[in-house]
C-alpha cells in the first residue's frame, strides 16, 4: 500500500497556483478597489423596434451605479461595456455632482470590453458614489444581451416581435456598463420604458406604471435581491400569463393552452426545494417566481431570479403532438433544474467562472433527483447513470478533457470562461455531488447542503467553502476526504479499478490506473486517484448500502471474506465515479449470476455498468469485442430499459462498421439476445404501458426492424395494415419509420403530405425516408418537389435512406453519384452536395464501397471546385475505418458467424434462450 502523503497535494497546490497565476491576464479581470452595490437602470424602446416590417436595432440606456471604493487613492473606475455608445457620464456624491466627465477623456480596451472612467480626484473610501451614464445601446439579432424575435400570430396571421434578453456569461454589458462579472453582486432597480400594446416582465414584481404621453409607459419593477449581473433580466412583449402574481408562465397568447403541465410541474417543484433546503424561496429574497417563453434562445433554459427564460419546446405541450412521456420528462427535469438555481447560483453565486460546476452540477443533480421523488415514474434516479454519468465517463476520458475547478489564472477570456460551460460541469459536477451524497447518506449531505446555502446566502463562494460543509457532516473518514475532494475537482479524468479474484475464493485484489480510451494521445497516464470503494457479493447481495467499506489509493488493495465467493460487484449501483474491469473467472460468473432469477438481485444500474464499461474497454482496446458480445448473451432475460440503453450505445460503435454481407449475422444474434424484452413489449402500444416500457419499446423497434429482424417487419406491418390509429407522440416516428421499411411507404408519405402541424411534418418526412424503395424516394422527395424548396429536408431524407437501411449504402450511393448534378441541383449547393456525400461515406464497411468512391472522386473533383476538399477527407476517413474495422472486428464476425452457423448456437446460448423462455412465461402470468 503506497503512501498516503498524495492525499493533501490537490488541496494546496490550488490555491498556491492561484496566488502564482494571479499576475496573469490580469486585463480580463476587473479590480477590486470599487464596488458596485446598487444599479438603477432605465431602457426605453421605440415602436419601430418592435415592428417586424423594420425593425430598428436601437435602444436608449440610462443607469445611475452606486459604487464605493475600498482602497485609498482609487483614480479611475474600471467597469465593463460592449456594443454601447456612452453619451453622458457623471459622477455624484451626497446628491451633488463631483464631476463630469468628458467621453473622449475615457479610454476602452476592446478586447477585454473594459472602460475605464479617470478622475481628477481620489474616490474617498467607503463613501457612496453614483456613476451616471446616459447611452444607446444594440438590439441584438443573436441570442445575446438585449436580443429580438419573432412569431407568426396563428390568430391574426400576423408577425410579432418579443425582446428578450440573456446576460449569461458576459453579456450583461451589452445592454448596460456593469461590473460584469459574478463576485460583483449588487441590486438592481429597472423600467422599462415601451410603446402601448406591449408589456414588461423583469426579474421582480411590477410596483408602478406611469404613462409618459404619446402612447407610450413606463413599468417600474422592484429591486432585486443582491445578485450578480447575467442575473438581470426582462422581456417586453405582447404575452399573456397563465398563473397569479407569485407564480407565473408567461409566453404567446396562442400558446396559453398549451402550459397547463409546465405550469402544474413548477407548483409542484417549488415546495419541494423550499422543504428540502429549509429556506423558502420568498426568504431569498424575491416575492415573484416567472417564467417565459422564446422563439430563439442559445440554451434551453436561463435561471435569471424570478424570471426563468425556457426555450418554446421546452414548456409548450400541444396534445396529440408534444404531449408524449418524452416530453413531459424534459420539461419536468428542465424546470427543477432552473429551480434549483435559485438557491446555487442566484442566492449563493460561484465567485468565478472556474468553478461552474458548484451552480450546474448541483442544478443537474437536483433536476433528476427531485426530478425523481416528484415524479418517479420516470425513474430519473436510473436514467441519471445512462443519460448522464455513462456519457460524461466517455468524455472524461479524452484528450483535452478538463478539471471540475480551474484556478482563476486559467480562465480569463471569453473562450476559457464558455469553455468551462461544458458536459463536465453539468455532467461530471452532478455525478461528483451523486458520488458525495451517496458515499455520506442522504440525511447528512442534505444538511450539509442546508448550512452552507445559509452560511453563504446572497454572498460568493470558493470549491473550498462548500467542501468544508461536506466534510464537517461526513461522518468517518475525515484523514481520506481532502484527497477525494481533490481526486475529482482538481484532477481530470477517473480511474479504472482491476478486480481479481484469488483461485481459492476468499479474496479480491484491487487495483487502479487512469482510465483512458487511447492512452497514447498525450494525457497524463500517471494520475491516480483516492476512490472510495463499494462492494456486494453473491453472499451479501445488498445493494442499498452505499457507504464505502474503504477509500483507495494507488497501489494494491486486498479484501479477504469468511467465505470463498463467487461473484462481486464493485461500485454498487455505479454509485462513485470510475470504471471496473473484472478478470476471468469473475466475468463469467457474474454473467452466470445474471441469468439467474431476478439477475441474482443485481440493480439496473450495475447491469447496464457491466455493459457499458464491457463497451469501453473494447473501445480503448483493453478486451475484444467478442468478449463484450458474449457477455451480452445474458440480455436475452433482460427485459429492463436501462440495461438496453448501455447496450445499444455500444452496439451503435459496432454495427456502424459492419459489411452488408455481416449484417444477416448481427440480425440474428440481435433476435436472440432481445427474446425476453420483444416478447415483453411488442410493437404494440397501450395506454397502460410505464414510461421506460415506453423508452425501451421505442429501443427495440427501431433496432430490430432496422437490423430486418423478420418478426418485427411483420408485426408492424400487420399492425400498421389492420389499424389506423394514430401512434403516441413517443413512438409515432418509430413507428412509422418501421412501417415504412415493411411496405407501408405509401400511406406513411400521404400522412406527411397531408399534415398541416408543423411539428409533425419533418418526424413524418423521416420516418417515409426509412422506406426501402429509395429509388422513388429519392427522385419525388429529394431532387423532385416532394420536400419543397427546403434543402435540410433534403438532406435529412437522403440520410434517413441510407441509415436506415445499412445494407443497402452502396446501391443508394451508386444511385446518387449516377447524376449528381441533380442532387446539387436539389441541394443548390457543391458543398452541401460534397458534405452529403462525405456524411454517407462515413457508413462504408468495405474496400468495394471505398473504391467507389475514389472513382467518383477521380472522375468528378472538378465540378465540386474547393469543395472537393471534403471529398478528398471522405476519402481519407473510410480508410481509417476500414482499418479500424479490420484490426477491431474480424473475431467479432468470426464469432456471430459460428455462433449462428446450422449446428446452433453454443450450450451457454441454448441455456439463456431457455431461461428466456422462462421468464417471458413468467411474464404473461403477471
Amino acid at each position: 500500500m503506497n503512501s498516503r502523503g498524495y492525499r493533501l497535494w490537490p488541496m494546496v497546490i490550488l490555491p498556491l497556483l492561484t496566488w502564482l497565476g494571479s499576475s496573469e491576464c490580469l486585463d480580463y479581470r476587473l479590480g477590486i478597489s470599487v464596488k458596485p452595490s446598487f444599479y438603477n437602470l432605465r431602457i426605453s424602446v421605440q415602436q419601430d423596434v418592435l415592428n417586424p416590417a423594420a425593425p430598428s436595432y436601437k435602444f436608449d440606456g440610462d443607469v445611475e451605479i452606486t459604487l464605493q471604493s475600498v482602497d485609498a487613492d482609487v483614480s479611475q473606475i474600471t467597469l465593463h461595456k460592449d456594443d454601447i455608445d456612452i453619451t453622458t457620464c457623471g459622477l455624484y456624491t451626497k446628491g451633488e455632482l463631483v464631476e463630469n466627465i468628458a467621453i473622449q477623456t475615457m479610454s476602452f480596451e476592446q478586447a477585454t470590453q473594459q472602460l475605464t472612467v479617470p478622475l481628477t480626484q481620489a474616490l474617498v473610501v467607503n463613501q457612496d458614489y453614483l456613476l451616471k451614464f446616459k447611452y444607446t445601446g444594440k438590439v441584438q439579432t443573436r441570442p445575446e444581451g438585449l436580443f429580438s424575435s419573432s412569431y407568426l400570430d396563428e390568430e391574426t396571421n400576423t408577425s410579432k416581435m418579443v425582446l428578450i434578453t440573456h446576460m449569461q456569461a458576459i453579456n450583461a454589458r451589452l445592454v448596460l456598463p456593469c461590473f460584469d462579472e459574478p463576485i460583483f453582486k449588487a441590486k438592481f432597480q429597472v423600467t422599462i420604458e415601451r410603446p402601448s400594446g406591449f408589456n414588461a416582465i423583469s426579474n421582480t414584481k411590477l410596483i408602478k406604471t406611469t404613462d409618459e404621453g404619446n402612447n407610450r409607459f413606463a413599468d417600474q419593477f422592484d429591486v432585486t435581491p443582491i445578485m450578480s449581473s447575467y442575473l438581470l433580466a426582462f422581456i417586453i412583449s405582447e404575452y399573456k400569463a397563465r398563473g397569479n402574481s407569485t407564480l407565473a408562465i408567461y409566453t404567446r397568447p396562442s400558446y396559453y393552452d398549451h402550459t397547463s403541465f409546465s405550469y402544474s410541474v413548477a407548483e409542484r417543484a417549488l415546495p419541494a426545494f423550499n422543504e428540502l433546503f429549509q429556506q423558502p424561496y420568498q426568504e431569498l429574497g424575491n416575492e415573484v417566481f416567472q417564467y417565459a417563453t422564446t422563439p430563439i434562445f442559445r440554451h434551453n433554459s436561463m435561471e435569471n431570479w424570478g424570471l426563468v427564460i425556457f426555450k418554446d419546446k421546452v414548456v409548450l405541450e400541444e396534445p396529440g403532438y408534444t404531449d408524449g412521456w418524452a416530453q413531459k420528462e424534459f420539461t419536468i427535469r428542465n424546470i427543477v433544474h432552473e429551480n434549483a438555481h435559485m438557491w446555487f447560483g442566484n442566492s449563493v453565486t460561484i465567485a468565478w467562472w472556474g468553478f461552474f460546476w458548484m451552480q450546474e452540477g448541483l442544478a443537474r443533480y437536483y433536476e433528476f433527483f427531485i426530478g425523481h421523488e416528484l415524479y418517479p415514474e420516470y425513474q430519473l434516479d436510473q436514467q441519471f447513470v445512462v443519460h448522464k454519468l455513462q456519457h460524461i465517463l466517455t468524455t472524461d476520458s479524452l484528450y483535452g478533457t478538463q478539471p471540475l475547478t480551474s484556478g482563476e489564472w486559467r480562465v480569463q477570456t471569453p473562450d476559457e470562461i464558455y469553455n468551462k460551460f461544458s458536459s463536465i460541469s453539468f455532467a461530471k459536477g452532478a455525478s461528483f455531488i451523486r458520488m458525495c451524497r451517496n458515499a455520506m447518506g442522504s440525511e447528512n449531505f442534505d444538511r450539509a447542503v442546508q448550512n452552507y446555502l445559509k452560511e453563504y446566502h446572497l454572498q460568493n463562494t470558493y470549491p473550498s467553502q462548500f467542501v468544508a460543509h461536506l466534510k464537517s457532516n461526513w461522518n468517518g473518514f475525515e484523514s481520506d476526504l481532502d484527497s477525494f475532494f481533490g481526486s475529482f475537482t482538481v484532477q481530470e479524468g477517473y480511474p479504472v479499478i482491476l478486480v481479481k479474484l484469488e483461485e481459492s475464493g476468499y479474496s479480491v485484489f484491487f487495483e487502479q490506473q487512469r482510465f483512458l480510451l487511447n492512452p497514447k494521445d498525450g494525457s497524463d497516464v500517471a494520475l491516480t486517484y483516492t476512490v472510495p470503494i463499494t462492494f456486494a457479493t453473491n453472499q451479501s447481495p445488498d445493494f442499498e448500502d452505499l457507504t464505502p467499506q474503504f477509500f483507495m489509493y494507488a497501489g494494491m488493495y486486498k479484501q479477504t471474506f469468511d467465505k470463498p465467493i463467487e461473484w462481486i460487484i464493485v461500485n454498487k449501483k455505479q454509485s462513485n465515479y470510475h470504471r471496473v474491469k473484472y478478470t476471468e473467472p469473475l466475468v463469467g460468473r457474474i454473467q452466470k449470476a445474471l441469468t439467474e432469477i431476478n439477475h441474482s438481485y443485481i440493480p439496473v444500474e450495475n447491469r447496464a455498468a457491466l455493459v457499458d464499461d464491457l463497451f469501453n474497454f473494447a473501445h480503448a482496446d483493453m478486451i475484444d469485442y467478442v468478449d463484450v458480445l458474449k457477455f451480452m448473451e445474458y440480455m436475452s432475460t433482460e427485459t429492463d430499459y436501462i440495461p438496453w440503453y448501455a447496450a445499444y450505445e455500444g452496439l451503435t460503435r459496432v454495427s456502424k462498421r459492419l459489411t452488408p454481407q455481416q449484417l444477416p449475422n448481427f440480425n440474428k444474434y440481435l433476435s436472440d439476445i432481445t427474446a425476453a424484452v420483444y416478447n415483453k413489449l411488442g410493437v404494440s402500444w397501450s395506454s397502460n404501458d410505464k414510461v421506460l416500457d415506453v423508452y425501451n419499446r421505442n429501443l427495440q423497434v427501431a433496432w430490430l426492424c432496422k437490423y430486418q429482424s423478420e418478426d418485427c417487419n411483420n408485426q408492424v406491418r400487420q399492425k400498421f395494415e389492420a389499424d389506423s390509429e394514430k401512434p403516441t407522440p413517443d413512438y409515432r416516428e418509430i413507428f412509422y419509420c418501421a412501417a415504412s421499411r415493411a411496405g407501408g411507404y405509401d400511406r406513411v408519405l400521404q400522412y406527411y403530405e397531408k399534415e398541416t402541424n408543423a411539428i409533425d411534418r419533418e418526424p413524418l418526412l423521416r420516418a417515409s425516408s426509412c422506406t426501402r424503395d429509395y429509388r422513388t424516394h429519392y427522385h419525388n422527395q429529394i431532387i423532385g418537389t416532394g420536400s419543397g424548396n427546403d434543402v435540410s429536408l433534403k438532406l435529412i431524407a437522403l440520410a434517413q435512406l441510407y441509415e436506415q437501411n445499412p445494407d443497402l449504402i452502396t446501391p443508394i450511393f451508386q444511385m446518387v453519384t449516377e447524376d449528381i448534378t441533380q442532387l446539387a441541383n436539389a441541394l443548390d449547393s457543391w458543398p452541401k452536395t460534397a458534405q452529403a456525400l462525405s456524411d454517407m461515406a462515413d457508413y462504408f464497411t468495405t474496400s468495394e464501397q471505398r473504391t467507389l468512391l475514389s472513382d467518383f472522386y477521380s472522375e468528378k473533383y472538378a465540378l465540386f471546385g474547393s469543395s472537393a476538399e471534403i471529398l478528398s477527407k471522405a476519402l481519407t476517413n473510410v480508410d481509417s475505418n476500414l482499418d479500424w474495422a479490420a484490426k477491431r472486428l474480424g473475431d467479432l464476425n468470426k464469432y456471430l458467424a459460428q455462433r449462428n452457423g446450422a449446428a446452433g448456437l453454443a450450450t451457454t446460448s441454448l441455456l439463456m434462450l431457455m431461461m428466456s423462455t422462462l421468464v417471458s412465461f413468467v411474464l404473461k402470468q403477471q
